[in-house]
């Protein structure tokens, strides 16, 4: 008599083929996949009633945000000493009344313990040379990168306030006569900047674009940036004794106009 509390394995009717095995083999290990993980996150534990392919589409476009933002390219490696850091890029220009969160991003690789900060330990060299050393490869390295560090990331880097990584920008140009490609440097962000009146300079004095570049480690956009507007400031400045009507015109501040209208050759 067969008992009937025996609770049997239900029959295996799943076909068995080598083609559906391996089917099955697969989908077990895509659904590990953290966008597997994800899109079943949205339809069961989110609320989000919108479907599987939109749920999908909207993960692939989280995950290749993520990925842009913590990698810094397909074969990333980091040698003992490096770092990844954010920059903004080149070509992402400052806009009023636009915040940081709406600033792309671009991420970088920084030495921040190179072999020759070691080599240093070996001289008696004081703190403040070392870390102009650092400044000047730091920004070059994130310019060569297509991106420019702001004296706030200085700051951060160094743990120092801003106002003294402004500093030691400032006595880098002062020791060795050229602008660090910074972020204020390349794209005019702060006022009094030298290399607005540097650039300006060699221009009026008959240098090229490619000789100014190479001469202020500026990129040729910013550079013909700084020729066009001055050159606007100095037609304008003939037409109008009003500052704020050229500023009007140009769409540059008032500040920027007067640095301009200063460079004007004393003679114009």
């Amino acid at each position: 008599m067969i008992n009937k509390n025996l609770n049997f394995i239900p029959r295996d009717t799943r076909d068995h083929s080598k083609e559906s095995i391996a089917e099955r083999r697969y989908h077990r290990i895509k659904g590990k996949s953290l966008k597997k993980v994800l899109i079943d996150r949205f339809l069961n534990h989110y609320g989000y009633d919108k479907g599987v392919v939109t749920a999908s589409a909207i993960v692939e476009d989280i995950l290749t945000t993520v990925e842009s933002y913590y990698r810094y390219s397909d074969n990333s490696f980091l040698k003992p000493g490096q770092m990844v850091w954010h920059a903004v890029p080149i070509n992402e220009m400052p806009a009023k009344g636009k915040s940081i969160y709406q600033t792309a991003l671009k991420p970088v690789v920084l030495d921040i313990i190179s072999d020759s900060d070691i080599e240093d330990m070996r001289k008696p060299i004081h703190h403040r040379e070392i870390r102009i050393k650092k400044v000047e490869r730091w920004t070059q390295q994130a310019y060569e990168q297509g991106a420019l560090l702001s004296q706030l990331d200085l700051a951060v880097l160094f743990g120092v306030n801003e106002f003294t990584a402004g500093n030691y920008v400032r006595e880098y140009h002062s020791l060795y006569g050229r602008a660090l490609p910074t972020r204020g440097n390349i794209q005019q962000i702060g006022g009094g900047q030298t290399h607005k009146r540097q650039i300006i300079s060699y221009y009026l004095k008959g240098y090229l674009v490619p000789a100014i570049c190479q001469r202020t480690n500026h990129s040729k956009d910013a550079v013909e940036r700084y020729i066009r507007d001055f050159e606007a400031i100095k037609l304008l400045s003939s037409k109008f004794d009003d500052l704020n009507t050229i500023s009007l015109i140009t769409r540059l501040s008032k500040g920027v106009v007067s640095q301009y209208i200063d460079l004007l050759p004393a003679d114009y």
